[in-house]
């Protein structure tokens, strides 16, 4: 039987590292080109503030899936949102029902913590099934997300703002 949790990011690192690394090579299109570079103290940090959630899958011991969200307090409505960063089930576990039961269990578990709004995000190129699943589970398209690279640092030709001091904001140099 495959156990469906929360756990902390500390407890469960050196298990997951190499499950996101398999995720990351999986990927053919958004992102494909960037480095796997996961910040091990960055997520501790966030999972310890209750920022970044995870919600593990194990059969019996074996780290087999996660489903990673932030959850935090709309700034707009004050009311309570949950965005997935990622999800992943092993390939030898995508048979049956193991992914509609994490997700039935994330939704029940941002439903116990005030979570208004769950956002879930799809490559456009996505062929696991998981947009079926979205589907079925009552999930709308409701926005379109573009993405744009941006040239680090940008030339002098185009600069068009003051260059920011030490001790100047980003935002002062854009007045």
């Amino acid at each position: 039987m495959i156990a469906i949790q929360v756990e902390s990011v500390a407890q469960c690192w050196d298990e997951l590292e190499p499950l996101a690394r398999a995720h990351a090579e999986g990927t053919h299109s958004y992102r494909r080109h960037e480095p796997f570079n996961p910040d091990r103290s960055r997520y501790l940090q966030f999972n310890e503030m209750g920022y970044f959630h995870l919600v593990t899958a194990r059969d019996g011991e074996k780290l087999v899936g996660y489903f990673g969200l932030y959850i935090t307090t709309s700034m707009h409505s004050q009311l309570r949102m949950a965005t997935e960063d990622t999800f992943y089930v092993h390939p030898e576990y995508r048979h049956g029902r193991l992914a509609l039961r994490i997700l039935k269990y994330v939704e029940t578990y941002c439903q116990l913590l005030g979570v208004h709004e769950l956002l879930f995000s799809c490559e456009l190129d996505n062929t696991s099934g998981i947009t079926g699943l979205l589907d079925r589970l009552g999930y709308k398209e409701t926005i379109r997300q573009y993405s744009k690279h941006l040239a680090h640092p940008p030339s002098a030709d185009s600069a068009t703002i003051s260059t920011v001091g030490a001790h100047d904001s980003p935002q002062s140099a854009l007045r």
